[in-house]
């Protein structure tokens, strides 16, 4: 069965809540609305993956390929994650691989190392500067992928 946008945003949501505090929960949801918000404004670009098994998963790929470009993850333990490109290794070369983990970890606490994953949890999203730096690393990787 084919997944809407809606259904897998409340899956996500009703996911993240077992876990998060409540105080959090309407930051983390401003999160994931803002990263859906943005990826819409760019439909020639992106579209929603409505293809994902992985439950309460949200992605979405690049227009044209089967290329997972983001999706948020409702961890359990420790919290929800967006990780970019998740196959990054085998679409970035190496510089650009480490000028993205570079601009994740002037947003993060959690430091990426040299072969960790495009990631970055929704505690340090909440931060609009910090949110605002992701979506520009964004617009920047869809320009390269």
């Amino acid at each position: 069965m084919t997944r809407t946008l809606p259904t897998a945003r409340d899956a996500f949501i009703t996911a993240m809540n077992r876990d998060t505090a409540g105080s959090d929960r309407p930051r983390y949801t401003a999160v994931l609305d803002a990263m859906i918000e943005w990826s819409l404004a760019r439909p020639e670009l992106l579209r929603f993956r409505d293809d994902e098994s992985a439950k309460g998963v949200v992605s979405f790929q690049r227009i044209g390929s089967n290329m997972v470009f983001w999706a948020a993850r409702p961890m359990r333990g420790s919290g929800p994650k967006i990780e970019l490109l998740p196959r990054a290794s085998s679409v970035l070369p190496d510089e650009k691989l480490q000028i993205a983990r570079e601009a994740i970890n002037a947003c993060s606490r959690e430091v990426l190392e040299e072969n960790d994953r495009l990631a970055i949890g929704f505690g340090a999203m909440k931060n609009p500067v910090s949110r605002a730096a992701v979506f520009t690393l964004m617009d920047e990787l869809l320009q390269v992928t």
